[in-house]
């Protein structure tokens, strides 16, 4: 048998290529997608971070600035009274135009209130010379009532009993009391403060919240009255990287207030216990990514889809082209009748079989066969029995032979086969098998009238030897011996 041609090789080469290189590139792909997910992610969460931080180091100079200025007026009203010992600040018009224009500076953000050592708190301008609440029960003036005279105190925020308005108070206990007031309380307006940084959070679902140290929650931004003044875990600002690290930002895989996994991006405040902490939850900041990628992989769905087409249509087309090529072979190395090897194709595995038998010091058998009174059966039968006669024969040939042998029709009713590392006994008994197979066989006509016929073939034999010189020797004798074959009475097997 011939090996596979180069051009079927080829062919085979070409789909796999197609193949291979299709699912490279679709792997390629996706791998790239895959990194690009990864990688995109972390980026998005590390920009927001830095913006985050960013933020919280703005706010945290808005509130330094603010808590700043509060004490500005503090230190001024304190030295105001000292300058001005005689007078009462309650009824100073003097005193009086000063607060009002501390108000005035400030947008009202910022007021000025003052209380005596039991409690009482007094505002500015007062229409009566009499207390408007006492604060004696307050965090913040029990805080600095019994400490050191100059250490400012944040409070936590209360709801004035006077107003009934947040208040933020930033409170200092004097250094000499002056006609009874002790402490001066410069009140923030907690509301006014909330909506400057409403203005600034991330949205929609991001805070602003300023923190002491401790956990405590003093200012928020959506506002919280019911978390005013908590102490929340102190797992989630992560304390002790922030009194180590005066700015920076963080992933918190739950909030203390509402579970959500968020970026915290902090500040603290210098010489103050306190921390600005700007918040963005983690899904606001993945939705942009989140749509990016689904796009993305849509887009890729749409890329693999479309190239696992193509090379689906390229691979139809190279296999079509590669039956087409094979079937092509087929047509040009056997006989078109009877499915067997051409006379071309049959002498081409001749010479190359006899070429291996030299080489491998095999032996080759060679078997010379035609098919008894041929043209009796044309003449009578009409050559469509004739023709099926043949195929009789060649799909008899086909059962007894092997496959590696080759089996060929050199032309008319003349057949011969090759047996590959054959000795003579061998050949022999294949020779004889098929000289009864054909003696037995009962062929129908080609009229479809019932009638049959039956055939017989004279076989001769000849096997290769060292002294043989080409394959066209061994067929020599072969052929000899089957002409003595029929001349001897047909029918029958004859080897040299």
């Amino acid at each position: 048998m011939l090996p596979e041609s180069p051009r079927k090789a080829d062919d085979h080469r070409a789909v796999r290529n197609v193949t291979r290189l299709t699912v490279l590139f679709v792997v390629s792909l996706w791998v790239f997608f895959a990194y690009w997910a990864v990688t995109s992610r972390q980026e998005t969460i590390s920009a927001t971070g830095n913006g985050l931080s960013q933020m919280a180091h703005a706010v945290e100079q808005y509130s330094t600035n603010l808590f700043k200025m509060a004490e500005i007026f503090q230190v001024t009203a304190e030295r105001w009274l000292a300058a001005n010992s005689p007078s009462d600040p309650r009824t100073d018009a003097g005193f009086i135009a000063l607060v009002e224009d501390f108000r005035k500076r400030t947008n009202n953000l910022i007021d000025i209130r003052m209380a005596s050592a039991n409690g009482d708190l007094y505002y500015f301008p007062n229409d009566q010379i009499q207390a408007r609440d006492n604060v004696a029960d307050r965090e913040y003036f029990k805080a600095v009532i019994d400490s050191a005279p100059g250490l400012r105190h944040i409070g936590i925020p209360v709801v004035s009993r006077v107003s009934g308005q947040w208040r933020l108070p930033v409170t200092v206990r004097m250094k000499q009391s002056h006609r009874g007031l002790e402490v001066i309380n410069a009140s923030v307006d907690l509301g006014a403060l909330i909506s400057a940084f409403e203005s600034e959070r991330p949205k929609p679902n991001g805070t602003i919240g300023l923190w002491k140290t401790d956990g405590t929650l003093l200012v928020r931004a959506p506002q919280a009255d019911a978390l005013v003044g908590k102490k929340m875990a102190e797992n989630w600002l992560e304390l002790e990287l922030i009194s180590t690290q005066p700015a920076g930002w963080l992933l918190s895989e739950a909030s203390p207030i509402d579970g959500e996994a968020r970026l915290v991006g902090h500040a603290r405040l210098t010489g103050s216990p306190l921390v600005v902490v700007v918040t963005a939850t983690l899904a606001d900041t993945l939705n942009p990514y989140y749509r990016q990628l689904l796009r993305i992989f849509v887009a890729l769905v749409l890329v693999t889809f479309g190239g696992a087409m193509f090379s689906a249509r390229l691979v139809r087309a190279l296999r079509a082209q590669e039956r087409d090529a094979a079937e092509l072979q087929r047509l040009a190395r056997t006989d078109p009748l009877t499915g067997l090897f051409n006379r071309r194709h049959f002498f081409a595995s001749g010479l190359q079989e006899f070429s291996r038998a030299r080489r491998y010091g095999n032996t080759m058998s060679l078997l010379m066969l035609d098919i008894d009174y041929f043209k009796v059966v044309n003449d009578t039968w009409g050559h469509p029995t004739g023709d099926r006669v043949l195929q009789a024969l060649a799909e008899i040939m086909g059962s007894i032979f092997r496959e590696q042998d080759c089996v060929g029709r050199l032309g008319g009713e003349e057949f011969a086969v090759i047996l590959p590392e054959t000795e003579l006994s061998g050949a022999l008994i294949s020779a004889e098998r098929l000289r009864a197979a054909v003696a037995q066989s009962a062929i129908a006509s080609a009229t479809d009238d019932g009638k049959v016929l039956r055939i017989t073939v004279s076989i001769g034999i000849a096997v290769s030897t060292a002294d043989d010189v080409s394959f066209e020797t061994v067929l020599a004798r072969a052929d000899k011996k089957l002409y003595a074959a029929k001349e001897s009475g047909r029918n029958r097997v004859l080897a040299s």
